[in-house]
């Protein structure tokens, strides 16, 4: 890296005269003093006001072709004999001009009189634009723009190798010094990249009017970062905390040229004039107080503040000279226009090697830290750190058996409250069940009974037929609402005991149509069952398996009108089989479906033919099925309810919870 940094410092230093001879050749400058004394139309103080002027160019034949350059004017058309000969401009994108370039050239082929209409629409160039109309030949062009190249793609080079140099070391140690050094110093590189016209041809060829406006934000970002780079850098808030303060302030007033740019930008309404004479204020003031700054520090034992005076000094000369000649104060020459140049190759150099420097000594110096610390650390007094961790042991020991007692009382506690709780919820339950729930079906069994025993004389046998149907689907209604009831209780003493095995679920189904036929048959409902569903086997209690299916199936049958129709099928996804029980009954709604799902509260309401429930079976059917690692849902149709429920088909996916 030192040797590469030298090599580039000689380049630059032998390039950038050779650039400085070039940018200065002698080139004829025609009619200056007759544009100066006013022999056009239109005033210099009106920004879009038009010039015309005459030039007289005689041009010598064996150095063909001549560029007539029009300084920095926004437009330019140049005219012979009343024939556009081309046309060039600041503010014309480069496929516009006649000759793609970052200076205004006009290619010349003849002597003779030719007449340029000078636009002004750029404010930053009204004045100098009037001293630059010249001719230059083609061998001088080509020069000049050689060894701009040439000395630009050095400086711009070292730029950049450097910036991700300092950019590496930032990502290595996480200092944000190197971020903001970094960010500094690539601002100056992109502002002088669009200084010496390189933005407004490799960049953004097509926009002038952002390319223009480019200064007016590239510069206070660099400037924020080289404040903020300096503040870190030499601890300004510890060793000078009033500077500190005015640093901050400066930050603060940037938002002026910013704000200048983003209105000038956004509005067409030129600021530009304005934001350039701010930025130049608070720069030289920027620069200004970083020398200070650094000095003050370096005299208040901060000793790498020594290489920060170092690097910056040169810079900041070279800055503030920069922009007073920006501004107008000074002639543009060779200290006004390339010191900066010079600063900042010395300063990227000199601070790059200053932040390897601090680099290295940190590291260092942390080495140095840890091994004394470790050093310290096993020369410590083993007696008295045994002592230590022993009191230490046992202390926690204590804590630990007081906590453990006191949490086994709490849980004691809350486990006596809730089995409390629990109990008196089921006793109430209970009571509202056996109140009210068993006692229709007890009532239609003791009536069907009533008329077989005392009016069997009296009843024909299709009617004894009947009777005694609906006095079996009666007693099945209540031996499945006292099954419910029984496994329920059970499950909410935690007394029902978890043995799953492998089954299929062809005989479950079956046996369960069989129950509930006279049901059937009474509804005259048609139940349509999958056939492949005998041939799965899955993995489940089938006790609880046999309480779902008659459950859901028995809901099916109950909701369903007259005539309706029940449709079972199954379906195999992955390890899983999805049993589905759809009916075209009366349906639920969301929130019935809602205070299963979710909230965990059963309802009942009556069947189609007035049939009673506990409203605890889907509750049960949730549970028993999420006990066997499915998953149940509920679907609302536009006639009817989906109820879905799974179960695992393998015993090795099962997992018990």
């Amino acid at each position: 890296m030192t040797i590469v940094l030298r090599l580039a410092i000689v380049i630059l230093i032998l390039g950038l005269p050779r650039l400085l001879k070039a940018d200065n050749v002698q080139v004829s400058r025609v009619y200056r003093d007759s544009l100066m004394n006013n022999e056009f139309t239109g005033s210099l103080d009106e920004e879009d006001a038009e010039y015309w002027v005459r030039l007289d160019i005689e041009i010598t034949p064996d150095d063909f072709p001549y560029f007539l350059e029009l300084g920095q004017w926004g437009t330019a058309t140049v005219y012979q004999k009343g024939e556009l000969i081309g046309q060039t401009g600041s503010m014309l994108p480069m496929s516009a001009k006649v000759y793609p370039s970052h200076r205004n050239l006009i290619p010349i082929t003849q002597s003779g009189i030719y007449w340029a209409k000078l636009g002004v629409s750029n404010p930053l160039d009204i004045i100098r634009s009037t001293s630059e109309i010249g001719l230059l030949s083609h061998v001088q062009l080509q020069t000049e723009s050689n060894w701009r190249l040439i000395g630009q793609s050095i400086f711009f080079g070292l730029i950049l190798v450097m910036s991700l140099y300092n950019l590496m070391i930032y990502v290595s140690v996480k200092d944000v010094s190197y971020l903001y050094y970094v960010l500094s110093i690539v601002g100056v590189g992109l502002y002088l990249f669009f200084f010496y016209g390189f933005s407004g041809e490799f960049f953004w060829p097509e926009c002038p009017y952002w390319d223009i406006h480019f200064f007016a934000l590239i510069i206070p970002i660099t400037n924020i970062a080289r404040i903020l780079f300096t503040k870190s850098y030499l601890h300004t808030e510890e060793y000078v905390p009033k500077w500190n303060s005015f640093l901050t302030v400066l930050i603060a007033l940037y938002i002026i040229p910013l704000g200048l740019w983003a209105w000038s930008y956004s509005t067409g309404d030129n600021w530009l004039n304005e934001a350039n004479t701010v930025i130049g204020i608070l720069g030289t003031t920027v620069m200004t107080t970083i020398t200070v700054v650094s000095v003050i520090v370096f005299l208040r034992g901060y000793k790498p503040a020594l290489w920060f005076l170092s690097a910056y000094l040169l810079l900041n000369v070279g800055g503030i000279l920069f922009i007073f000649r920006e501004l107008g104060y000074l002639p543009d020459n060779f200290f006004t226009r390339y010191l900066l140049q010079y600063g900042v190759a010395a300063q990227v150099v000199l601070f790059s090697m200053g932040l390897a420097s601090r680099l290295n000594r940190t590291r260092k110096n942390l080495s140095d830290e840890i091994i004394k610390k470790e050093k310290l650390k096993n020369e410590q007094e083993i007696e008295k750190k045994r002592i230590v961790e022993e009191q230490k042991d046992k202390l926690e020991q204590k804590v630990k058996e007081r906590t453990l007692e006191l949490e086994l009382l709490v849980d004691k506690i809350t486990s006596s409250e809730n089995k409390l709780r629990d109990l008196n919820a089921l006793k109430d339950r209970l009571f509202s069940i056996i109140s009210h729930d068993l006692k229709s079906p007890l009532t239609t069994v003791d009536s069907f009974l009533n008329l077989l025993i005392n009016h069997h004389t009296k009843l024909s046998s299709d009617e004894m037929a009947e009777l005694s149907g609906k006095t079996k689907a009666a007693i099945q209604n209540l031996t499945l609402l006292l099954d419910n009831l029984l496994h329920w209780s059970r499950m909410q003493q935690d007394y029902m005991s978890f043995n799953p095995i492998t089954t299929t679920l062809g005989g479950l189904i079956e046996k369960n149509h069989r129950l509930f036929r006279l049901l059937i048959e009474e509804k005259q409902l048609q139940v349509t069952i999958d056939p492949g569903i005998a041939e799965v086997k899955v993995w489940a209690d089938k006790d609880m398996l046999d309480f779902v299916f008659r459950n859901l199936l028995h809901n099916a049958i109950k909701f369903s009108p007259n005539g309706g129709l029940i449709i079972v099928n199954s379906e195999v996804d992955g390890d899983y089989l999805n049993v589905t029980v759809e009916d075209r009954g009366v349906g639920m709604t969301q929130v019935d479906i809602d205070n299963i799902l979710i909230y965990n509260t059963g309802f009942t309401k009556q069947g189609t033919d007035q049939e009673r429930g506990t409203g605890i079976g889907l509750l049960m059917c949730k549970d028993f099925v999420n006990r066997n690692s499915g998953e149940l849902t509920i679907t609302r149709l536009n006639q009817g309810t989906r109820v879905n429920f799974s179960v695992p088909r393998l015993i090795s996916d099962f997992v018990r919870s």
